[in-house]
This record gives structure tokens, C-alpha cells and sequence, in this order.
């Protein structure tokens, strides 16, 4: 079995459509909703204390001390982290009924961490690798797609997951960046025309706030496609591994 482009995205979708797919999308919502008030606030503040006017800035934020929205702002932050190893958890394991409860706490702290880490590091090498020479990017945004799932379904330390991606995309990079492709891409340019429309309608109609709140948070649901979507690769390419070693 090797990785298919058109089942890995019919697999994404029927992974997401359904009872799991739901209710991880309703609390991406709402937690992507929730990070985004004292983000705006500690940027508001932040700018009143520099002396910056801020009479004609319309974010969605409260009045609120500058320490109070920044500690707000990493928790939730944090939450929509803890969320999505949850989710890759949820989509790996194909549950579509019922999330096992394990998958909230099983060795969240360190899974955390390292996702974290991880994730920071998968930045930097992609962006090191796209300036200083274009295909090295491709290759480190291809090869290493797969760490934070390592990361969140093995418990696996980044530093695991950033080899046992790198073993198991290997020979099939052409695919997967054609999958990305077509994904990130695709999906992508819809979310980005529904962002801008969302805001300029919605802003239009309730205020340039409440656009703004909404705009940030309709592009949710195609995030959660798109890790929906890796998870269904990734399934193809771990059952194509182990027919391989026991071939």
C-alpha cells in the first residue's frame, strides 16, 4: 500500500464528518474565539502604553491589565495546542463516536513540550531552508510533516519524531507534496477568500470588532481538514511501512 492522493483526502474528510469531528470542531471554535479577546486586549494595551492612539483601532478586546491578557492569551494558547494533539490522537485512532479519555491526559505534559519544541524547530528549518535555497524548505516542510504526530500518538520525543518522519515519508515525497499541495493550496485560498469576506460582511453589518472576532476563527474548520487529512496519510504510509518489514 503506498499513499494515495485521492483516498487520503476522502479519508480526511470522513474523518472529520462525524459525531468526534463535531464536537472538536465546536471547541476549536470556541477556544479560537476565547484566544483571540485578550490577544487584542494585550495588543491594545500594549500600544496605550507606548503612547500609541489607539481611538480608531477596532479589536475585539477589553480593558484589562497588560499581565492579565498576555497570561490569558498563552493559556488558551496552550489549550488549542492541547486540543490539537487531542484531535491527531482522535483522527489517528479513527474514533468517530466516542474520544478516549486517555487521549486528554496520556502523558500530556511532556507530549506538550515537545510538540511545542518540535513545532518551533519545524519552523526554523523550513524557514532557513526556503531562504537560503528554495527545494531544502520543500523537502524539511515534506520530510518532517509527520513529527508532532509521532509526537502526539507515540509519545514520542521530538527529536524521535522528527527521525521517524523523516523514515517514514522518505520515497514518497513527490505524493505527499503533491497532497500538501493540493491541500494547504486549495483549502487555503477557500479559507482565505471566506476570512476576508466574513470580515468585511460581518464587520459591515455588526461592527469591525465582532468582523474581526469571526473572520479569526472561520478558518478553523479547514485547519481541522487539513490535519484530518495528514492523519489519513500518515495511516497509509505506517500500513505501507509494516508491510514492508514484514515482506
Amino acid at each position: 500500500m503506498t499513499l494515495n492522493i485521492g483516498s487520503s483526502l476522502a479519508g480526511g474528510i470522513s474523518r472529520v464528518a462525524n459525531r468526534n469531528g463535531l464536537l472538536l470542531l465546536v471547541a476549536y471554535l470556541l477556544i479560537g474565539a476565547a484566544w483571540q479577546i485578550p490577544f487584542y486586549s494585550a495588543v491594545v494595551t500594549g500600544l496605550e502604553q507606548s503612547g500609541t492612539p489607539t481611538g480608531n483601532v477596532a479589536l475585539p478586546a477589553i480593558d484589562a491589565p497588560l499581565a492579565v491578557s498576555v497570561s490569558a492569551a498563552i493559556l488558551l494558547l496552550l489549550g488549542l495546542q492541547w486540543l490539537t494533539i487531542v484531535t491527531i490522537r482522535t483522527f489517528v485512532g479513527g474514533h468517530t463516536q466516542e474520544i478516549p479519555s486517555e487521549y486528554y491526559t496520556r502523558n500530556i505534559v511532556p507530549v506538550l513540550l515537545n510538540s511545542l519544541v518540535g513545532g518551533l524547530i519545524y519552523a526554523v528549518l523550513m524557514l532557513v531552508g526556503s531562504v537560503l535555497f528554495v527545494i531544502p524548505g520543500i523537502i524539511a516542510y515534506v520530510a518532517f510533516i509527520f513529527t508532532l504526530v509521532y509526537v502526539a500518538v507515540e509519545d514520542k520525543n521530538f527529536i524521535a519524531g522528527f527521525r521517524n518522519s523523516w523514515q517514514l515519508t522518505r520515497g514518497h515525497w513527490l505524493r505527499l507534496f503533491g497532497l500538501l499541495l493540493v491541500v494547504v493550496a486549495g483549502i487555503g485560498l477557500i479559507s482565505g477568500v471566506l476570512t476576508a469576506m466574513t470580515s468585511l460582511v460581518v464587520g459591515a453589518i455588526a461592527g469591525e470588532g465582532i468582523g474581526i472576532l469571526l473572520s479569526g476563527v472561520v478558518g478553523l474548520p479547514f485547519s481541522l481538514l487539513i490535519l484530518a487529512t495528514l492523519a489519513e496519510a500518515f495511516t497509509q504510509l505506517r500500513e505501507s511501512q509494516k508491510e514492508m518489514v514484514t515482506s
